[in-house]
């Protein structure tokens, strides 16, 4: 039953089905004129007007409406009761309308936007329109008899109108004319707005590679997708490319005249009828003026760039040769993996010159350019690509590259279409049919930028998101404009800077060792510091021949010819989702190397085997099926009980040389980035660039979320004339006290005992406590203690919102995270959830020395077409990270750190910086500046596994990188700003230099009181007293004297008489007995030592 929606009677249906097809053309119309023309076209929609309108063009105008009002007699062009003359008012007011056309184009670009044209034309009531054409008034008609009665014995409809030939004939002609002078209308105006063009000079249109200029303006690279374009002459290439091209592309084209308008026709009226695109109808010249002056547009599927390219087309057919247009064509295709021409596409895909190609190497080129991505011969992949079952890896390092067969019955159906046009023998074409692809594809891949690789990826990226931003674009056009369009792209790299920093990543002399790689279990694993598997023994798992072997254990044979790999085991087993179907991944785990005594991480692969061989069993291992061996056969096999897989059946990530490393150096208060290196590898394609992943800072983020928040804070306190509300959290003895009225580098920071959270936290590196400190001390000797006692009083959101200022965007402060940064741990001390990048760890550093000023980084200043039109700016965007007083005495503490511990010296200036160390020596750091540079260094590993050394070897290659960038040592610091005095041997910002304090700890008293002891006891020798026990006196003694016997010389004559035994008495004194006592005030105990108001024994 028919709806009461649809109440229409047949004809009233063959109407609206018949107005309809004129629908979309209309809405396409008005999108295309729409982007040529300015907004202000009155005059074009006032010549559609009148063409659609005619005589009644006065009364329309005047009416309050825009479409047909049911009176008749004011706006209906066609009255219901028409006669002959006014059936043939359309047809007749379209041919005076259209005289008026040349006329009005002059003043076509002054005129109202054409798109006021498509709302009036919609807005027509299609029910009042279809009420004057097609019908005329029904003589029978009696408005008050029923839907039907009976006339002369028959039933007839009782309608107000009928159809009628005659008016249908004529209306149908009356449309088509209006259709025809619209469109002509729309071609005038596409063909007079579009830029001219000079065929004879058709290659300076051709795209072309982009230039890289460094900041001092000289040329540094080029950006291109793999092969530069090189121009191959017609009687270069050989006939089977040629013929390959035209026989699947455009048989007719040494025929035609730039057209196949039995194509072309059929491909518009489906458009019209079917609602469908246009497509598919295009010559090998319109190609050719598509690829050539359409470049821009030509993804479009439009009337507009149809007619624009039909133009272009012309004009080329006018003014060259058809083997001149052929050869351009070949010349200017794309065709796939970044080949422009088949030049590059010979290069890349067959190893070969053009003039050498075989038959099926042609054939499979011509096969390429209705979808040029999507059938290119050659792919990227990386770890996470699942190669198909037609495809083969051809490249491992530095890029993966499998080949990709996808057109293959394309190819078979142009060598199909060579023989039916009788291009090609029967012979030939057998030969070359249906042949796999890997049995001719010899592909030679260019990898790669060398020393600017990672700022090349990084520059070249940026420019396609602007130009994505700036102009609508997807990102494929954007990414195809910079690789093809000649651009002149005005970078910021110091080439001088990124050459010095990849040239001291090379030297392995430059890098601690990684000291895990002693820490191993029984089988040869890796361990972290806690003891897990960080990286497993490639040696044990795979053979010399590249063959992996999963032990008996972890896999078991089943009896139906299937495999089953143990969840758990050797491999990881995830389910995954391809294009909407559940796949299971089959992969590595992340294995170790060592070659000429380097260690080498594998960061894991995959298992290829086909989603249709894999399946889940109950217990989540994984099963392949019997059919999988038959159909790979050799690719795994069975050794005993064990699984070998052959390196066909496997794809494994590039070997990564450890430790990494990665620096970004930016222009103080600019925000230009001078230099970016991500790693240690320059060869390759989409590199991980670690100077843009996240790793924990350590030490390195004391500057930015503890000390150089807390003069900030102080400086924003005193601005609002308040005073810092400190607050005692009971984990040390320091408490309140010491701080002064506010945080400045005067405060005292006792290095003692925390307890927190039930135990103490955290250590120093040094596992001691150094007890007195003040807030410059404290940064210098990076003691962790001080750092989180200063945090906690600076307060968490103040820290973060710090950050946030210093441009760090990893912080994660939502507390509903499991994970977050909102604790001392993150950032007093580093471990933050996600990290800091290098880059922007860099761009912070440089505000200390830029007047807290923050610039956003960018990589260049500006943008060029090949016409030398600017199309592109870079601009800083410049924020306060800091008062410039803080950031004035920031800086001093910064540069203070560098010369009290020794890191480097750079000759002519005095640099400023920090270092950062993680738990377990994962991550080193080392963030500074000089006046005109500021630079981040970060080493360490992909996989946690600890250094040898710690941040004083980052610090160290800091200096030496930057002592050898000349312009990293020129200018000079910003002078002390009016707002920064000078009190008791300190820097202050105007008003935080009140109620200084000092804060003596009992360890330093215990000092003091030692100190005053030792001294007290050397003064007390001078206050001894000589007591007398008992006095002196003389006392009489008798000596008893023995015999002397006689004395003879040699001669035996007698020298001394002999003397008797006698007796003599004398006085002999005796000495008085005594001792020393200390006088009253100097004995033991009574030492007193007094320190504010307190006594000390």
């Amino acid at each position: 039953m028919r709806s009461n929606r649809d109440k229409r009677t047949d004809s009233e249906r063959e109407i609206d089905d018949f107005l309809s097809q004129f629908e979309s053309p209309v809405d396409d119309l008005s999108a295309d004129v729409n982007s040529y023309l300015s907004d202000d076209l009155s005059s074009t929609k006032r010549i559609a007007e009148m063409t659609f309108y005619g005589n009644d063009y006065k009364k329309y105008t005047e009416s309050p409406h825009t479409q047909f009002s049911d009176s008749t007699e004011k706006n209906s062009s066609y009255p219901v009761n028409s006669n002959a003359n006014k059936d043939s008012t359309l047809s007749s007011k379209s041919k005076e309308s259209s005289n008026k056309l040349s006329a009005k184009l002059e003043s076509i670009k002054e005129s109202s936007s054409a798109s006021a044209l498509s709302d009036k034309i919609k807005s027509i009531d299609k029910a009042q329109l279809k009420s004057k054409l097609f019908l005329k008034d029904n003589p029978d008609y009696d408005p008050t008899k029923g839907e039907t009665y009976i006339l002369n014995g028959k039933k007839i409809k009782n309608k107000p109108q009928i159809l009628s030939a005659k008016k249908i004939i004529r209306d149908v002609i009356g449309l088509g004319l209006i259709i025809f002078l619209c469109g002509m209308l729309y071609a005038l105006v596409c063909i007079t707005l579009a830029p001219k063009v000079n065929p004879n000079d058709l290659y300076s249109y051709i795209d072309t590679s982009s230039i890289v200029y460094d900041d001092d303006g000289k040329q540094v690279d080029s950006v291109f997708y793999t092969q530069n374009r090189k121009i191959i002459k017609y009687e270069e290439m050989p006939e089977d490319l040629i013929n390959s091209f035209v026989a699947i592309e455009d048989k007719t084209f040494w025929k035609h005249h730039g057209f196949n308008w039995t194509r072309m026709i059929g491909a518009i009226l489906s458009s019209l009828t079917g609602r469908g695109r246009i497509s598919g109808t295009s010559t090998i010249t319109q190609q050719l003026a598509r690829n050539v002056y359409l470049s821009d547009i030509k993804s479009q599927r439009s009337i507009r760039r149809k007619i624009l390219e039909m133009y272009y087309a012309s004009r080329i057919e006018a003014s060259l040769e058809k083997k001149e247009i052929v050869e351009a064509y070949l010349n200017t295709i794309y065709l796939g993996f970044g080949c422009y021409g088949v030049d590059a596409a010979a290069k890349v895909y067959f190893s070969c010159d053009v003039k050498d190609l075989t038959l099926v190497q042609c054939a499979s080129l011509a096969a390429l350019p209705p979808a040029p991505d999507s059938y290119a011969l050659l792919k990227f992949a990386d770890a996470t690509t699942q190669v198909g079952d037609d495809s083969k890896i051809v490249q491992r390092e530095p890029d993966t590259v499998i080949t990709n067969d996808i057109a293959r019955d394309r190819r078979n159906l142009t060598l199909d279409l060579m023989l039916e046009q009788n291009m090609i023998t029967q012979e030939k074409h057998d030969k070359s049919y249906d042949k796999p692809l890997t049995s001719f594809l010899k592909p030679k891949i260019i990898s790669g930028y060398g020393s600017n690789s990672y700022f090349h990826e990084y520059l070249v990226e940026t420019i396609i998101n602007d130009l994505m931003e700036e102009y609508n674009m997807t990102y494929a056009d954007a990414e195809r404009m910079v690789h093809t369009k000649g651009l002149k792209i005005y970078s910021t790299m110091d080439s001088k800077a990124q050459k010095t920093v990849v040239d001291a990543f090379k030297n392995d002399d430059n890098f601690p060792s990684v000291s895990g790689m002693y820490y191993q279990d029984s089988e040869g694993n890796i361990l972290n510091s806690d003891g897990q598997l960080a990286l497993y023994n490639y040696n044990k798992d795979f053979s010399k021949n590249g063959d992996f072997t999963i032990p008996s254990k972890d896999v078991v044979f089943n009896n139906d010819g299937s495999v089953t790999i143990k969840k758990g085991r050797m491999l990881n087993i995830y389910e995954t989702e391809v294009e909407g179907q559940t796949d299971y991944s089959l992969e590595f785990k992340v294995y170790y190397r060592i070659i000429d005594n380097k260690l080498y991480s594998i960061q894991g692969g995959y298992i290829n085997v086909p989603s249709n061989y894999k399946s889940l069993d109950s217990k989540g291992n994984l099963v392949i099926s019997p059919e999988y061996f038959t159909e790979y056969q050799g690719d795994m096999k069975k050794d005993g009980g064990k699984l070998i897989i052959t390196k066909k059946a496997y794809s494994l990530a590039n070997k990564t040389l450890q430790p990494q490393a990665a620096m970004a150096i930016v222009g103080v208060g600019t925000g230009e980035i001078k230099a970016l290196v991500g790693g240690r590898t320059f060869r390759g394609q989409k590199l991980l660039n670690r100077a843009l992943n996240p790793r924990q800072p350590g030490s390195a983020i004391k500057p930015l979320a503890v000390y150089g928040a807390a003069l900030q804070k102080s400086y924003e306190l005193a601005e609002k004339g308040e005073k810092w509300k400190y607050t005692d959290f009971h984990i040390d003895k320091q408490g309140i006290k010491g701080w002064g009225d506010y945080v400045t580098t005067h405060s005292s920071i006792e290095d003692e005992k925390t307890r927190i959270n039930g135990k103490y936290w955290p250590k120093n590196v040094t596992h001691s406590f150094s007890g007195k400190n003040n807030f410059v001390s404290a940064v210098q000797k990076s003691i962790n203690t001080c750092a989180v006692k200063l945090q906690l009083q600076v307060g968490d959101d103040f820290s973060i919102k710090q950050l946030k200022r210093f441009g760090i965007t990893t912080v994660v402060d939502d507390p509903n995270e499991p994970v977050n940064d909102i604790n001392p741990a993150a950032l007093a001390l580093g471990a933050m959830t996600q990290g800091v990048t290098p880059l922007e760890m860099a761009c912070a550093y440089a505000s200390f020395p830029a007047g807290g000023k923050l610039n956003s980084p960018i990589c260049y200043t500006k943008v060029l077409d090949r016409d030398g039109n600017v199309i592109l700016t870079g601009k800083s965007e410049t924020s306060e990270a800091l008062n410039e007083g803080v950031a004035w005495i920031m800086t001093n503490v910064l540069k203070s750190v560098v010369r009290a511990n020794g890191y480097m010296y750079v000759e002519g200036v005095q640099p400023g910086g920090k270092t950062g160390t993680t738990n377990d020596q994962y991550d080193i750091w080392f963030s500074g500046f000089t006046p005109k540079y500021a630079a981040t260094l970060w080493i360490g590993t992909d996989n946690n596994v600890a250094l040898s050394s710690m941040s004083y070897a980052a610090a160290s290659l800091w200096g030496k990188i930057i002592n050898n960038i000349p312009k990293a040592k020129k200018g000079e610091y910003l002078p002390q700003p009016a707002n920064v005095i000078y009190k008791a041997g300190h820097y202050f910002t105007r008003g935080t230099e009140t109620g200084l304090a000092k804060y003596v700890g009992e360890d330093e008293i215990k000092k003091l009181r030692d100190k005053a002891y030792k001294e007290w006891l050397k003064e007390r020798e001078n206050h001894k007293i000589w007591i007398v026990d008992k006095p002196g006196y003389f006392e009489t003694q008798t000596i008893e004297h023995e015999g002397i016997p006689p004395e003879y010389d040699e001669e035996g004559n007698l020298i001394n008489e002999p003397k008797d035994p006698w007796t003599e008495t004398i006085e002999v004194w005796i000495e008085e007995v005594g001792h020393w006592e200390y006088e009253v005030g100097w004995r033991d105990g009574d030492f007193k030592f007094e320190y504010e108001g307190k006594v000390y024994h």
